[in-house]
């Protein structure tokens, strides 16, 4: 239940085409553009005369003022308009700003009036000051709104287009274990039917994954899982001649990964470096956390035969590629072979489920 809870929070937090004004940077991009409207009010008039550059305090202190009051209302608004229409939310939003602005510049105009504050204001009536400053921002709300709008609309397409391609690259992952893992299970169906039951569901546990719908990142510990099943698998086909070391007590559990990353690699090493060789080999998975990046390093034994060891570095492209769609250039992956040793070495964040 909690897990639905947050998916169905994320979805509804996503569907707002407003950003989140309670937080310190959206807040900071509002008093930067609220000081540059200032400055550019200030080189407006063109009459020297007027020396506003001495009221560019005055100036900046009501835009900056009333660019923090706007930005509260659409924080107090957005928590509370997440279950409307984007239209309804933008006519909302729209007509609070305008009330924000209207009751901010009666209440300055006052304060003003009352300090003899007048420079501003000599040569204005009440009337002016108030339609100047509505008519100001009118525009730039309607401005602000209609980017916010875009920018949503360019984000859940960015979104929807990374999504078709996790989904095409985990399509594409075809293991070459299946026809293997069918047949041992045949042949062990008759004399050890405890042992085929239990590859069956390991082999079962693995495409569950492998085509479920949704492209979230998996705990490390469900990763680590299902690389282990797989590995079960293969045990009972190459017996003793497949070895495996596990090293990564130092990731956290909760440490958030792609489905299927380590997988695909151990297939690799499996095909292209132990199963071709007689005596069999050794694969050795490590993993720490440095600097919060999750270093996982896979290294097996090469094999002597030249066409098992080209391989068509598919899985290797495929995993890249689905590396990028997550963390957008932040995750990296690395491969190279030194004295009969190949090595592939990832390099990811450290996220947790809550910080997705």
């Amino acid at each position: 239940m909690p897990t639905e809870q947050l998916k169905q929070d994320n979805n509804e937090q996503e569907s707002l085409f407003l950003p989140n004004f309670c937080s310190f940077k959206v807040v900071f991009a509002v008093l930067i553009m609220g000081e540059l409207l200032a400055f550019i009010l200030t080189l407006a008039p063109l009459n020297v005369e007027q020396q506003r550059w001495n009221d560019l305090a005055l100036i900046s202190l009501f835009i900056q003022w009333n660019g923090l009051m706007c930005s509260s209302s659409l924080c107090f608004l957005r928590a509370r308009t997440k279950k409307y229409s984007n239209k309804t939310v933008a006519f909302i939003s729209y007509f609070s700003l305008l009330f924000m602005i209207i009751l901010l510049s009666e209440f300055t105009f006052y304060v003003m009036i009352e300090n003899k504050i007048t420079d501003l204001i000599s040569d204005v009536s009440h009337w002016e000051f108030l339609f100047h400053n509505v008519s100001i921002g009118a525009i730039i709300s309607a401005l602000a709104l209609r980017y916010f709008y875009i920018q949503h609309q360019w984000r859940l397409k960015i979104q929807a287009e990374n999504s078709a391609k996790l989904k095409l690259l985990q399509a594409r992952i075809r293991p070459h274990f299946l026809f293997n893992s069918m047949n041992s299970i045949a042949s062990l169906t008759r004399t050890k039917p405890e042992v085929a039951e239990r590859i069956t569901e390991d082999l079962a546990e693995l495409f569950r994954m492998l085509i479920r719908e949704d492209n979230e990142l998996i705990s490390w510990a469900r990763e680590k899982e299902l690389s282990q099943r797989y590995i079960d698998i293969e045990k009972q086909r190459l017996g003793e001649r497949l070895s495996v070391q596990w090293q990564v007590d130092d990731i956290p559990d909760d440490a958030m990964v792609p489905a299927l990353l380590i997988q695909p690699l151990l297939e690799n090493a499996i095909f292209h470096g132990i199963e071709p060789e007689i005596k069999g080999g050794e694969i050795k998975v490590t993993g720490t956390l440095t600097h919060n990046q999750l270093i996982i390093v896979l290294q097996n034994t090469s094999s002597t035969n030249t066409a098992h060891r080209k391989g068509n570095k598919m899985a290797l492209d495929n995993i890249n590629k689905r590396l990028y769609a997550h963390f957008h250039g932040q995750a990296l992956i690395a491969c190279q072979e030194k004295d009969d040793v190949y090595c592939v070495t990832l390099s990811l964040p450290y996220q947790k489920k809550s910080a997705l």
